[in-house]
């Protein structure tokens, strides 16, 4: 676990995940308008119509059968998408250092437009907070201005540990691949591929065949850094689920990327309660007052 902030160029901040994501380069262009959470208010049917061409591809076809039965494993496609304030505790561990602490979270989503996220743990005190187009990181009494294109990869990365049900809503092309066995489950796979919160995202969703859930998805992104640009791959698998009011959420995820391993175990979430704007105003201290 790292202890330092790093701001030079604007290109590293603070990634509130884990000790898995200390530091995350960020992109310096974003080629795609729309984060995965921008979708829950998105009149878009899923899954999107079908070509004629597509409809006579087998694999495509059992993509899309399986999409659907996933949707509807969720909680089905409108209860997804009511979701528009979500509240999320949970606690971070280290699975490759037994001596690193845990570092507790709290994440806040509101729309597409708002986000925040509080750690603690570790040594570690951290905010991050998306507001419309404007954004900032708080790190002790420090604080960075940074833009929504900036926050980006942090919110959806978080969106895709937390809403699995989300990933479903995001992927414009999927192929059936085939069957593969793990930890006694039959797994339904399907190749994936589309933008994220501006990056190009290429994987594979596996659907566990008997509860139709996602339980592992596995993902390469294109991204930008202060060292040029690269590959980051890495994978979340989601070990449980707890429902609540018809729909279906993780409560245990494992987290890899590169060799870093993370647990994540979710205690409070909270889908009903209306969030106050002011969570997501600037951190930093009110600009002095001259008299």
């Amino acid at each position: 676990m790292m202890h330092s902030v790093h701001f030079q160029n604007m290109a590293l901040f603070w990634v509130l995940v884990g000790p898995n994501r200390a530091v995350l380069p960020l992109p310096s262009k974003a080629t795609h308008e729309y984060s995965v959470y921008s979708l829950r208010n998105s009149t878009l049917s899923v899954p999107p119509f079908l070509t004629q061409k597509d409809q006579a591809n087998p694999s495509i076809e059992r993509a899309e059968t399986i999409f659907r039965k996933s949707l509807q494993a969720y909680g089905g496609e409108a209860r997804i998408l009511s979701v528009k304030d979500a509240t999320y505790e949970y606690v971070v561990d280290d699975m490759e250092n037994s001596t690193t602490k845990p570092i507790r979270v709290k994440t806040y989503f509101k729309s597409e437009s708002y986000f925040r996220s509080e750690v603690n743990g570790d040594n570690l005190d951290a905010v991050t907070i998306q507001n419309g187009e404007k954004g900032w990181v708080k790190v002790g009494d420090t604080t960075l201005t940074l833009t929504r294109k900036e926050i980006d990869p942090l919110k959806t990365e978080m969106i895709a540990q937390l809403r699995p049900d989300l990933l479903l809503l995001s992927f414009p092309k999927r192929r059936y691949s085939g069957q593969a066995q793990e930890n006694n489950r039959i797994l339904d796979q399907v190749e994936i591929s589309g933008f994220i919160g501006g990056e190009y995202v290429r994987g594979r969703l596996s659907f566990d065949a008997n509860t139709d859930l996602v339980y592992k998805y596995e993902f390469e992104i294109e991204r930008d850094s202060s060292k040029g640009k690269g590959i980051v791959k890495g994978e979340e698998k989601y070990l449980q689920y707890r429902e609540t009011n018809g729909f279906k959420f993780p409560i245990e995820i494992i987290s890899k990327q590169g060799r870093k391993v993370s647990k994540l175990t979710v205690g409070q979430v909270d889908f009903t309660s209306v969030l106050n704007e002011n969570l997501f105003r600037d951190p930093g201290p009110p600009p002095a007052t001259t008299k």
